[in-house]
Order: structure tokens, then C-alpha cells, then sequence
């Protein structure tokens, strides 16, 4: 079951940027995903991330960007 968007939002925040975390969740096709990522400061403003649909993060497992879309989420550790 996916956690509600604001919850994903409010743990991806206290996580913060340059920090290692986990994430669950149901990719597109629907299966289920979990990623070690991390968030990087962007380059240039992008806005709050409750604007975001999707949150672009660096998949540490693969070395390349991955996103995630904030109503997929299952799960989200630090």
C-alpha cells in the first residue's frame, strides 16, 4: 500500500540532500522496486518538492539517475 504523497514529502525532507536512503515503490509497469539512492542538490531552483510529480535521485546501486514518483511510494528509510 503507498504512503500517502505528504508523508513521502515530509520523510524525503528531513532525509535532506547528499544523504544515503532507501526507497520502495511500484514502478510504472507495476512491479515493485527498491532503490538505494540519493538526492542531490539540483543545479538550479527546480521548486518544492510538492510540486514535483517525480523525484529525481542518483541510484547508488547503479551509478545513474532514476527517478521515483511521489504517489508510488510503499516505503522511504534512511
Amino acid at each position: 500500500m503507498t504512503i500517502p504523497k505528504s508523508e513521502a514529502i515530509k520523510e524525503l525532507k528531513s532525509i535532506g540532500y547528499q544523504r544515503e536512503f532507501v526507497v520502495e515503490f511500484t514502478k510504472a509497469n507495476g512491479e515493485v522496486r527498491q532503490m538505494k539512492a540519493m538526492m542531490e542538490m539540483p543545479d538550479k531552483p527546480v521548486g518544492p518538492l510538492e510540486d514535483l510529480s517525480a523525484v529525481p535521485v542518483m541510484d547508488l546501486e547503479k551509478g545513474q539517475w532514476r527517478s521515483f514518483r511521489l504517489d508510488s511510494v510503499l516505503s522511504i528509510s534512511a
